[in-house]
């Protein structure tokens, strides 16, 4: 018989590794310290549920200071980027960018000018006219109450129908295929 003495009561820990998470919680911590713990848990975790962040909480509770000393270390080793203290940014960089803006648009303009220039044409809006006019006729109007009347909604449904349905897998089933090919051999050494 083993001699080892199960302990009783609720079992210690999840089992779960949870330092990916208490990582990422470190770090957030590391750049704002007024974020509090439980907010960082949650936008930690993809799901978070009120178990997860209950044990996230007495995980960072017992080991939350060396979590966050490792951060600061990591948070401390990556180099600031570099700026000037005048500006919080290069004014070179914003002239390029305005310069290639400038080239952009000056690159793009006769073809967007002859776009605009084509949209608002006599023919264009006489197209655009005549469309309207046609959409607006009476047939226009005659055919939508068709397509919209009770039996037009009939035939639809008729045309949906289980038995419809059927018919049309019958009719490309490849029985049928072979019957029609069968047919058409016997029209052949008949002669019509």
């Amino acid at each position: 018989m083993s001699s080892t003495k199960r302990n009783r009561g609720r079992p210690l820990g999840t089992g779960l590794d949870d330092s990916p998470a208490l990582g990422k919680v470190a770090d957030m911590l590391a750049v704002d310290p007024s974020l509090k713990p439980t907010t960082a848990f949650k936008r930690a975790l993809d799901k978070p549920t009120e178990t997860a962040v209950r044990r996230l909480q007495g995980k960072w509770k017992d080991e939350g200071a060396k979590y966050l000393a490792d951060a600061k270390v990591r948070r401390a080793a990556v180099p600031a980027p570099a700026r000037r203290s005048s500006a919080p940014y290069s004014p070179r960089t914003a002239r390029q960018v305005f310069e290639a803006h400038r080239r952009m648009q000056d690159a793009l303009s006769p073809a967007m000018r002859a776009a605009h220039e084509m949209m608002n044409s006599p023919a264009m809006l006489a197209a655009q006219e005549a469309a309207r006019r046609l959409h607006e006729s009476p047939a226009m109007r005659a055919i939508e109450e068709l397509r919209n009347s009770p039996t037009m909604r009939a035939i639809e449904e008729l045309h949906n129908s289980p038995t419809m349905r059927a018919m049309r897998e019958l009719q490309e089933s490849p029985t049928m295929r072979a019957i029609n090919e069968a047919h058409a051999q016997m029209r052949l050494l008949s002669g019509y």
